[in-house]
């Protein structure tokens, strides 16, 4: 009778670290005039997803700093063990300190960024806030309703069985492809790799808390502000970024673009616009 052969799952840790290793995932400062800016990226991001702000504002004479959160891109080994604490604690310590040697300071924060740029501007005013597709809610539906009992039930979350991502989606592939390059995402055991990769529960907890904060905390952000999203945004759609404007304390420019989740992508079609508004928005 021949031997039966298993081909081994992928070790996804390996891949999540090969994928961040590049330099461009590392925080990063350019110094350039007095005018300085603080980048916030989202989850499960990098600051290389900044760097095409970054690059705009630094042609256009600006101070710019990367910040990397806690816990994610090359630091992605330790997520399990961050708190919605030490993310905030990371904006604000890089904040105070660009305030020491620049002004003005513009925040600038995308997706799970625009909830942390929100919250720290809220009890640490910059000049001006930039929010890209600003998340603070998960929304309804059976997840939410039901979360307190899955909570205490199931300890861990295993992302790509909850969400059952459709493989022949172009969009989905490409998302996976950026985030892991090189995962042959034909492979049976990449797939099953994928479906049995777990996060802690209390991520989620944490994340929730983060959206909350920011809701909450929004009536007290009255420095100018401006909000771009996407009209075709999956992951936080238009009428909840709307939602969360309209709540805004201080003078508000928003912006509807064509375009979805990925505004701070240059090969993006609503690229164009967003540097254009925000280098009109962002103080002399």
């Amino acid at each position: 009778m021949p031997a039966v052969t298993t081909t081994p799952f992928p070790d996804l840790s390996v891949a999540f670290a090969a994928a961040f290793a590049a330099p461009h995932h590392r925080p990063f400062f350019w110094a350039g005039g007095r005018p300085a800016a603080l980048l916030v990226h989202g989850f499960p991001g990098s600051p290389a997803e900044m760097r095409g702000l970054a690059q705009t504002l630094y042609e256009a004479g600006w101070s710019v700093q990367g910040l990397l959160l806690p816990g994610l891109g090359p630091d992605i080994a330790t997520l399990a063990q961050r708190r919605a604490a030490d993310w905030l604690a990371a904006v604000d310590r890089a904040l105070v300190a660009l305030r020491q040697e620049h002004h003005p300071v513009l925040l600038v924060g995308h997706s799970l960024g625009g909830a942390l740029a929100l919250q720290t501007a809220a009890q640490r005013p910059p000049d001006a806030l930039a929010l890209l597709a600003p998340f603070w809610t998960m929304g309804g539906g059976p997840l939410a309703l039901f979360w307190p009992l899955i909570r205490l039930a199931v300890p861990r979350l295993r992302p790509f069985r909850l969400f059952r991502p459709d493989w022949a989606d172009p969009q989905v592939r490409a998302g996976l492809q950026a985030l892991l390059p090189g995962l042959d995402l034909d492979d049976p055991a990449v797939r099953q790799a994928l479906a049995e990769f777990s996060l802690p529960a209390q991520l989620l907890d944490e994340i929730g808390a983060i959206g909350k904060g920011a809701y909450r905390l929004a009536p007290r952000v009255r420095m100018p502000t401006l909000v771009l999203q996407g009209r075709l945004d999956p992951v936080v759609p238009p009428a909840r970024t709307r939602q969360l404007a309209m709540r805004l304390g201080g003078p508000l420019s928003y912006h509807e673009l064509n375009g979805g989740h990925d505004l701070v992508n240059p090969e993006a079609p609503a690229w164009p616009d967003v540097q254009r508004l925000l280098l009109a928005f962002a103080p002399k």
